[in-house]
């Protein structure tokens, strides 16, 4: 029986922000102005798109008291105000059941990583944009390593929102010896809580997540530093946590 991933409830912290009209200043997720984030802000986000259309919002009401809906402080409603708040509910921790990953690879050829439950771990790193300097210098150093990280019994795959073009020309540019699967309209990414945004477009966030062979994460970097961060997965493999 697969473990259930705990709900998360993001706590405020105090922030001093320029915010936006109609976004929240403490807390940008809490929509409904709770004191939590949690699944309640996504739904109303999502039923006034489906009331009022994705729009560009105007000034709001000096005595406005209601949902505090631009998530992303960008003026308007769109999908992405929803989506950024159930990224954040999605957030993926140790111990919990690693969510669902079947994708395209750079060649177009569906990738299920639920084949390897039982026999392989996965290394499964997220990247924001193919041949950008931190990500080739990440994806680079994951190639180097890719023998020594399957001689410790685990699989390595890269995740981006990029499409699948965009997957070949990098991968070929550089060489990669390893697949880097092609997250377009980003599900994977969100359901993982890697999803993060740049100038209001969404990409992924660099986090990488080891799934050992019960398919359950083992370990999960945030904080990532590209020029040592192979290292630190190897390490993390060589001291057997990924069985």
């Amino acid at each position: 029986m697969r473990k259930r991933s705990p709900r998360f409830f993001e706590c405020l912290e105090l922030r001093d922000l320029c915010a936006a009209d109609w976004q929240n200043a403490t807390n940008r997720l809490d929509v409904n102005l709770s004191g939590l984030v949690e699944p309640l802000d996504a739904l109303i986000v999502i039923n006034d798109i489906n009331q009022h259309g994705s729009r560009a919002l105007e000034s709001k009401p000096a005595n406005y008291s209601g949902p505090l809906l631009d998530v992303n402080g960008d003026g308007s409603m769109s999908s992405l105000d929803a989506l950024i708040v159930i990224n954040s509910l999605n957030r993926v921790e140790v111990g919990s059941a690693a969510p669902v990953v079947r994708l395209p690879n750079q060649d177009g050829e569906m990738v299920d990583l639920t084949s390897f439950i039982g026999q392989r771990a996965v290394v499964l790193y997220f990247y924001p944009k193919d041949n950008t300097p931190g990500c080739t210098v990440e994806a680079n150093d994951f190639s180097n390593r890719k023998t020594q990280i399957e001689a410790l019994g685990a699989e390595l795959f890269g995740v981006s929102v990029d499409n699948v073009q965009s997957h070949n020309e990098f991968s070929d540019m550089h060489q990669l010896s390893f697949d880097i699967l092609a997250d377009s309209d980003r599900r994977v990414t969100t359901s993982f809580g890697a999803l993060t945004e740049v100038n209001n477009t969404p990409i992924a966030k660099r986090t990488t997540f080891i799934i050992g062979t019960d398919g359950l994460i083992k370990k999960v970097f945030r904080d990532v530093d590209v020029l040592i961060h192979g290292e630190e997965v190897v390490a993390a493999l060589q001291s057997g946590i990924s069985i």
